[in-house]
């Protein structure tokens, strides 16, 4: 019999109350660890009302709306609103269909309708153009936010190729996190298909098979988790792994993701994959050679690799630019046929 992993006893994030936005900024960028901003949203008016009534908040919504078709998942009520695979793992167990915003909306204020819906990553911008003022992000002012709207759903832990703040808008969520390390503890699923564009972890977080996932206990051991209210954000730092739970019945979030990469090109999991296709197969002396390869140019352990080399021939190991970015990208694009 597997040992309880209550997710609510494990310690939160650190945790503040009040934010200096240039300060915090910098500290989110350096520290990368997880931090609990409460109250960091509490002045927006969505906030407020959700303070009253979801249900409020979700018929509010529908006036901001342009008419635009969203992908609407759908999960049956057996899932119990896990988002996830089937069994064997060749297929999903929800199903996604494009509907008006409103429509979308009244499926999940459906109290006799058993199933659980959601509306996943949609662009403010797009979608709710007029509603896009009134979620104002001292840190990020100039990055467009992203709505997630839904019924209960737990999304399973993956990770972000971007730093991320995501702010409760309606409802309650628990945010569980793993460090980088623990990636081996998770039992990652494959890579290349996926639910929602991001490899997931196949354990279960609410019932555990430690007979089929044993070292699942060691991540759970090192996880952080805390419950957020309307108005609370949190800092996800990337790759950190998160796992997403939705504990009302009608929920908003909003997330802003940013970058210190110039271009979509210079993104690490890219290079996961191809590296995937360039070193599984060799033989293992060669892939050996090329882990020290790996350790003196890209995790730089031996100290700067170009530091012998003057500055204007040091190429594409000086400092990152526009333009060295772009020629390393035509590189690549003539090079992988």
């Amino acid at each position: 019999m597997n040992k309880p992993f209550d997710l609510r006893t494990r310690p939160a994030p650190e945790t503040i109350d009040s934010i200096d936005s240039g300060k915090l900024l910098q500290r989110v960028s350096e520290n990368r660890q997880p931090l609990v901003i409460k109250n960091f949203a509490s002045h927006w008016p969505m906030v407020k009302q959700a303070q009253e009534s979801t249900k409020d908040v979700a018929k509010h919504l529908s006036t901001f709306q342009t008419g635009k078709n969203l992908k609407l998942v759908r999960l049956p009520s057996e899932t119990s609103g896990r988002m996830f695979y089937r069994d064997d793992l060749r297929g999903m167990n929800f199903d996604v269909s494009a509907q008006p915003i409103q429509q979308c909306i009244d499926k999940m204020l459906d109290e006799q309708d058993t199933a659980r819906y959601c509306v996943q990553c949609v662009d403010v911008k797009t979608a709710f153009p007029t509603l896009e003022k009134y979620f104002d992000n001292p840190l990020l002012p100039n990055i467009s936010p992203f709505i997630w709207i839904g019924n209960g759903i737990r999304v399973a832990a993956h990770f972000d190729e971007a730093d991320n703040i995501a702010v409760v808008a309606a409802g309650n969520r628990r945010f569980t996190l793993f460090p980088p390390e623990q990636i081996h503890n998770l039992y990652i699923g494959p890579l290349d298909y996926t639910p929602a564009g991001q490899a997931i972890s196949l354990v279960d977080m609410h019932q555990p098979d430690l007979v089929k996932h044993p070292k699942y206990e060691e991540a759970f051991n090192h996880a952080l988790s805390v419950e957020l209210e309307p108005g609370d954000a949190i800092f996800i730092p990337t790759p950190w792994w998160h796992h997403v739970e939705s504990l009302s019945t009608f929920n908003v979030l909003v997330n802003y993701w940013w970058s210190n990469n110039q271009t979509t090109s210079q993104l690490p999991f890219p290079m996961l994959m191809h590296g995937l296709q360039a070193l599984k197969n060799m033989h293992p002396q060669e892939k050996h050679a090329w882990q020290h390869m790996i350790k003196h140019y890209l995790l730089e352990e031996f100290g700067d690799p170009a530091e012998h080399i003057p500055e204007q021939a040091k190429g594409i190991m000086g400092q990152p630019n526009a333009k060295i970015s772009q020629m390393i990208h035509q590189w690549l694009a003539s090079q992988i046929k």
